[in-house]
């Protein structure tokens, strides 16, 4: 059986920087510590993998903008920002307001309407 071809990015890691994932991989409980408790890890995570990841949830997300209404009363939806937080395992996640990560988000992701679909 012949191997796969490598990709450019084959091989290439991406280091991040982010909270350390706890509770056996779980990082919803993240909001019962206090923040001084949380700890930051960096670790090596494969290009190919971080792509697959933000694409799935960029894929996912476009699933959420497309099914929100266009307009409201005389209101016109144009443009919607999202941020996202990548774990030290390379888990990408949405980041809510109002919590002490809403200014440290890792990536910021802004799609605008196309100017010929109002």
């Amino acid at each position: 059986m012949p191997q796969p071809q490598p990709t450019p990015d084959s091989g290439k890691t991406i280091s991040v920087l982010g909270l350390e994932d706890t509770e056996q991989g779980r990082t919803d409980r993240l909001s019962l510590k206090r923040v001084e408790e949380w700890r930051a890890a960096r670790t090596e995570i494969p290009a190919e993998e971080l792509q697959s990841r933000l694409g799935d949830f960029v894929a996912t997300m476009r699933g959420v903008i497309a099914s929100l209404p266009q307009k409201a009363g005389e209101f016109q939806l144009n443009e919607v920002t999202f941020s996202a937080e990548v774990s030290a395992k390379g888990t990408v996640s949405l980041l809510g307001s109002g919590g002490e990560l809403a200014g440290q988000a890792g990536i910021t992701f802004t799609f605008t309407r196309s100017q010929g679909l109002s």
